[in-house]
């Protein structure tokens, strides 16, 4: 314990640092706990399509023409609240929402976790990830 100290004193930056990645490490794990909705990988989220889930791309008309999970509905995410009554009928299923890199898909999986919906569950790395995966696309 002494060499401990004798360490810290000799390099209070490193200590410091590594004190600062202690305490984001936790924060993240806390805000990750706090959120109404869960992120998934490609792997779980076909699992939750095999179980019934809705899958809504949140993606341009363009881009989901192009190639799609099969079975997804298009709302782009820019029109989303408007459209929300489109969506009452799946409140209490699991729902899963996806975009291409799955960096905007957060905000709006929080977005519908706070307007009711009960099982929300954003795609991870979106279908960028999807496609890194080999999973199927379906296209229009």
């Amino acid at each position: 314990m002494p060499r401990l100290l004798e360490f810290a004193g000799h390099h209070p930056y490193l200590v410091g640092a590594a004190i600062l990645i202690v305490l984001l490490f936790v924060a993240d794990t806390l805000l990750r706990r706090l959120r109404k909705y869960r992120e998934v990988p490609p792997a779980e989220a076909v699992r939750l399509i095999n179980q019934g889930a809705a899958v809504l791309d949140l993606r341009a008309a363009k881009n989901f023409d192009s190639g799609h999970v099969i079975g997804a509905r298009n709302i782009p995410g820019a029109e989303l609240d408007g459209r929300l009554p489109e969506l009452d009928k799946f409140r209490e299923q699991p729902l899963l929402v996806y975009c291409q890199s799955g960096n905007t898909s957060h905000a709006h999986a929080a977005a519908l976790a706070k307007a009711g919906f009960q099982q929300v569950f954003s795609l991870k790395g979106g279908i960028a990830a999807w496609q890194s995966e080999n999973f199927p696309l379906e296209k229009h």
